[in-house]
């Protein structure tokens, strides 16, 4: 290999890594906004689709140059693309799920989905369209949902956990009396599943205007009897 070939070769790495770097950012900050909102999948898996992808499309771009121009060979840079995107679909099944005949976590697997596209597309050399993915994203993901929230209940935020505590179930008539102390304004429960030493709440509360659901639910989990806390997306 020629000097000249050599750095030219050592650019396109460097090009290449670049694009892996924008891509974790991309996804990071993704990420970021469902860690925010307590949900599954954080800041590293959106940050691993969104790597992973965009080095799949650099192989599927770049890593058969040694064959190319071989007369009985030929190439189809879109296949491992395409096996993202069905690929992808396994880890965004992961993340929904069936609770007491209700779907969770349609919203965060979607925005798996379309964060393996963002890495495709940055790993691509598409870092405008990718960068455009990302704010999208972020803008249905943050912006949107408060919209939809607003209808509901203007300035307030609503939160959906499922809480285990313990104790008998007839303590549970005491529980809106102290989620009220913490910062709840409305809150509507209904049993899920009880035994003699322990019991489980679907709850929905509505919360004061200037407490986070993160203080919140910090709070109740200072609550001697609360043995779990889930949130439901």
């Amino acid at each position: 290999m020629l000097e000249g070939d050599k750095l030219t070769f050592i650019l396109y790495q460097m090009e290449w890594v670049l694009r892996l770097l924008v891509a974790a950012i991309c996804g990071g900050l993704i990420g970021f906004e469902r860690k925010a909102r307590l949900k599954t999948a954080g800041i590293r898996t959106h940050m691993l689709v969104a790597v992973g992808s965009a080095l799949f499309m650099i192989v599927s771009k770049y890593g058969f140059f040694d064959l190319t121009g071989h007369a009985n060979i030929g190439l189809d840079p879109s296949r491992i693309a395409a096996g993202v995107v069905s690929g992808i679909g396994f880890i965004g099944a992961g993340a929904i799920m069936t609770r007491n005949n209700q779907i969770d976590g349609l919203t965060t697997a979607a925005g798996l989905w379309a964060t393996a596209a963002i890495g495709l597309a940055i790993g691509a050399d598409m870092y405008i369209i990718g960068t455009a993915g990302t704010l999208c994203i972020l803008v249905t993901q943050t912006i949107v949902r408060r919209i939809r929230a607003l209808k509901r209940y203007p300035n307030r935020s609503l939160l959906r956990l499922e809480v285990t505590l313990c104790g008998q179930l007839a303590e549970m008539d005491q529980l809106p009396e102290r989620l009220r102390a913490i910062g709840s304004l409305h809150i509507q429960m209904r049993i899920l599943k009880y035994d003699p030493n322990s019991f489980t709440l679907g709850i929905t509360v509505r919360l004061k205007k200037r407490i986070s659901p993160n203080g919140f639910i910090k709070k109740m989990t200072s609550f001697a009897d609360v043995k779990e806390i889930e949130v439901i997306d």
